[in-house]
């Protein structure tokens, strides 16, 4: 089995299923500017904070994570924890659905290799917008188009994959 699109997130599913498999070399360039040092300058900065981050940051990271989980389970994971005070290790727009649905708790967005870049901001998902969502649900445009025999094999570990979650 091949593993794609993150390493790291296929990495951290190794060892959290047990199982081997292959992992695509790609990675996402908003967890690759987290480090380890950084995240632990902010523990020190913060010592009531909890670090939370995604699975796709590099393992030195990782290892200094409180909580490690997806988007919706880090928001849920902030709404339900009794801490007052969180490191986000992840995109910055999660930052703001934190502090709507836990007002009075306090989000420190991790930030990336240069204090001042903003590498923890995603360009690309900032491409997405509801216009754009609106409109590929009214004209079906973009398409994807593949061979059905193709698409058949592929959509069985889709409906696997959704049937654990």
């Amino acid at each position: 089995m091949l593993f794609g699109p993150d390493k790291n997130l296929g990495n951290w599913l190794k060892t959290q299923t047990g199982r081997e498999f292959e992992v695509w070399p790609g990675s996402c360039h908003v967890h690759e500017a987290f480090r380890a040092e950084t995240i632990l300058n902010l523990k020190l900065e913060h010592p009531d904070a909890l670090f939370i981050c995604h699975p796709e940051c590099e393992e030195p990271v990782r290892f200094h994570a409180n909580f490690i989980g997806s988007t919706s389970a880090l928001l849920k994971f902030t709404q339900t924890s009794p801490a007052k005070k969180f490191i986000v290790g992840t995109e910055a727009g999660i930052v703001h659905q934190m502090e709507k649905a836990s007002p009075t708790k306090v989000f420190v967005p991790a930030p990336g290799t240069d204090q001042g870049c903003n590498c923890n901001i995603c360009p690309y998902m900032k491409m997405n917008t509801l216009k754009k969502l609106r409109d590929c649900l009214k004209n079906f445009e973009p398409q994807i188009r593949m061979d059905e025999g193709l698409r058949v094999r592929a959509l069985k570990p889709l409906q696997r994959m959704l049937e654990l979650s």
